[in-house]
């Protein structure tokens, strides 16, 4: 297994990475982080994933980690040129946490996972407030309520405009998560995707558990006919 930290080429920015890639790959998958989260928080599902044959890009979105631009609401054009970045070795699916989670789910990647994905445009006040003062500090933002605007001009994720998806999504959500967020899960679950909860999960714990692990190693393993 090759490990390198690695810069991104993208139009006008560098988007850092750490890419895993195994010594026989077939296809790619992009990991990204949420808010107030890094590429580093995340290298243990991406570790997992690359041990399934697949090439493995964590990365850091603006206003994120080592990445040095501000967040903005042009977020999705990160995700976007890794995957790009990631064509080269097959098809890529993405898979994302919370916000990386709602930005997975509307990439152009072939296959997407969202883990305790953020999925609405309107949120309680309990989860505005977990946003803003346990998060915030590990964002460059002009604001603490950016993030808001941000989630307001990213694209509606709607499976029922295209049932191909079904086939090609995946989502992961905690039973202890955000109650915003298992509500917009279960819902997804009654219209027919697959949608597994995992037992015990916190929001900001569910991408370092085994449980999750399995999940989402399973079904790549599925989606890119992975026979290890």
């Amino acid at each position: 297994m090759d490990i390198k930290r690695d810069l991104i080429e993208g139009e006008e920015f560098k988007l850092p990475c750490i890419q895993f890639t195994p010594s026989k790959s077939k296809g790619a998958a992009v990991i990204v982080h949420g808010y107030g989260g890094s590429k580093e928080e995340q290298l243990g599902l991406a570790w997992r994933v690359a041990l399934k044959g697949i090439t493995t890009c964590a990365i850091d979105i603006r206003g994120h980690g080592e990445n040095p631009n501000s967040l903005d609401r042009n977020i999705l054009t990160d995700l976007e040129v890794a995957i790009s970045y990631c064509r080269q070795f097959g098809k890529v699916a993405a898979i994302g946490h919370s916000l990386g989670g709602r930005l997975a789910l509307v990439s152009s990647a072939d296959y997407a996972v969202g883990i305790s994905p953020a999925l609405g445009s309107i949120y309680s006040s309990e989860t505005q407030n977990a946003l803003k003062w346990k998060r915030d500090y590990r964002v460059k933002a002009d604001s603490p309520d950016l993030i808001f605007d941000v989630f307001s001009g990213l694209p509606i994720w709607k499976p029922e405009d295209d049932r191909k998806l079904i086939d090609h999504t995946l989502i992961v959500y905690g039973s202890r998560d955000m109650p915003d967020i298992m509500a917009s899960c279960k819902e997804l679950k009654s219209d027919g995707l697959s949608v597994i909860q995992i037992d015990d999960a916190l929001h900001n714990d569910i991408y370092n558990i085994e449980a999750t692990f399995e999940v989402v190693t399973g079904k790549i393993g599925e989606w890119f006919d992975l026979r290890q």
